[in-house]
């Protein structure tokens, strides 16, 4: 071929079928003219390694029919970066490697590319976390948006004992996936004292294992975690939190730790609930609204203020509460320090619910009650409910709906406000310690020598273990502990 010629005589020309090998690179003379336009189909290039024309790209598939491609390209050369064990070079039907491509903005011709497919490269069914960077590579928000549905994030174990301070927005959970802090222990999630930590999505069923969840500042629902979907939280604290709505209290709105909306369901399992609150609104610890279930197994709800009722637990919707402590929570405008239930039913065995407070003539312990027509009912068995001001119990007929608290026995009262029964005990001395760290991965009050909730619970309706995961005696104790002499 002459200088500046073409190597086929005609405009156009149509390759079928054809290999090309045993070419050296080299880039065309400016002043050669090409053709009006070629058509490219089933034909293989080979070329010697080492070589200035080995390329890599990327395709994207956004339209039927021909994909335009801008000719001539200024340079076509190897890239200084491979995969660890990759050969020098590499293009074949899977893979591509020590290429790059650049297209000069001012490209000149056309070329048309037939038979051209991109495999997808699906999304990483695990992910492990490597900085506490709010976001970016490595960092939990980028895992969250990357992770296949179903997949798995963990954590460098160089991560223990630090804090994911987050500034921008809340992390959104919006697939399946399982959070798994076991890998960095300490490892903490901070919303700042800015922004809320979290959110569930609708229809998404997530898990939470072995972190913390703290200063979150969410409004006017859920200051730490607010969840919509399926969320399950093990060996997780959620602490230091706060639904920071003001104005007047409204029913649909607070939760200080985590807000569980309609028709969401919430598993609480060997996790706190400590010192969060509500700014003016219900729930301090915990809110569950209409339709909700909330499922709460060796868990302690503590030390959390309602700047309305309920200190610890707001409750619309449907509760089974095991093997749990309820301690030390605050409401400051009325009923239920410890819990506000209405519009539900409830379900109250082998628990500890002490030492909650509430305004002066009211019930610091729970308060059970309807506005409407709904019906609300509660259920106590081998329960110990005591040192709660100014009662334990209070059943508000505020409204049509039926109010029913029933005891199944073998619960200790320091009064007589929770509908005893012939096996219940009432004793002005529970023999109650303080709240405490006594094993197991949260807080219990323990059983002092000679309390009366010792081997006086129905042993039939025991769980096998206590709150810290003690096994309990064939003549088992009344409460979340288990005394063990």
């Amino acid at each position: 071929v002459a200088p500046n010629e073409w190597v086929f005589n005609d405009p156009i020309f149509i390759l079928l079928n054809v290999a090309i090998g045993g070419n050296f690179g080299g880039a065309p003379d400016p002043a050669l003219q090409m053709p009006q336009s070629m058509l490219v189909d089933y034909v293989r290039v080979y070329q010697g390694p080492d070589t200035a024309e080995r390329f890599e790209t990327a395709f994207v598939d956004n339209f039927e029919g021909w994909q335009l491609v801008e000719l001539p390209f200024t340079g076509l050369a190897r890239s200084a970066e491979q995969p660890a064990g990759a050969p020098d070079d590499g293009l074949t039907l899977t893979d591509v490697w020590g290429y790059s491509i650049a297209i000069p903005a001012d490209g000149a011709g056309t070329a048309l590319l037939d038979q051209v497919r991109v495999k997808p490269v699906p999304p990483p069914t695990e992910i492990m976390v490597t900085t506490t960077a709010d976001a970016g590579p490595g960092s939990l928000r980028e895992a969250l948006a990357l992770i296949a549905p179903s997949g798995t994030i963990d954590f460098d174990p160089a991560l223990a004992g630090q804090t994911i301070a987050l500034t921008s927005a809340q992390l959104v959970i919006d697939r399946a996936v399982t959070i798994d802090g076991s890998t960095a222990p300490g490892l903490t999630v901070s919303g700042s004292n800015a922004v809320r930590v979290l959110q569930v999505n609708g229809g998404v069923a997530a898990a939470i294992n072995d972190l913390t969840v703290a200063d979150g500042a969410g409004a006017p629902q859920g200051g730490g975690i607010l969840n919509f979907g399926e969320l399950t939280l093990v060996r997780v604290t959620v602490r230091d939190n706060s639904e920071s709505s003001t104005g007047a209290a409204a029913f649909d709105l607070g939760g200080g730790g985590i807000y569980n909306g309609d028709g969401a369901v919430l598993n609480l399992t060997d996790s706190l609930v400590l010192n969060n609150r509500t700014l003016g609104q219900p729930g301090g610890g915990l809110y569950g609204f209409f339709n909700s279930t909330l499922n709460i197994s060796g868990s302690t709800i503590s030390g959390n203020v309602a700047g309305d009722v309920a200190g610890g637990l707001r409750l619309l919707g449907n509760a089974t509460i095991v093997n749990s402590t309820i301690s030390g929570n605050v409401s400051t405008a009325w009923h239920g320090g410890a819990m506000f239930l209405t519009d539900g039913v409830v379900s109250i065995l082998n628990s500890t619910i002490a030492d909650n407070s509430a305004p002066a003539g009211t019930a610091g312990g729970i308060f059970l009650g309807t506005f409407t027509a709904a019906p609300v009912t509660l259920t106590l068995q081998n329960s110990i409910l005591a040192n709660n001001s100014d009662v334990n119990c209070f059943q508000g007929f505020f409204g049509a709906g039926a109010v029913t608290l029933t005891s199944l026995g073998n619960n200790l009262s320091t009064d007589g406000s929770c509908a005893p029964i012939g096996t219940d005990l009432i004793a002005a001395d529970p023999g109650l310690a303080a709240l405490a760290d006594n094993g197991g991965p949260t807080l219990t009050h323990a059983l002092l020598p000679g309390s009366p909730a010792i081997d006086a619970a129905n042993s039939a309706a025991c769980p096998a273990v206590d709150q810290r995961g003690v096994s309990r005696d064939a003549t088992c104790d009344i409460g979340a502990f288990e005394y063990l002499p």
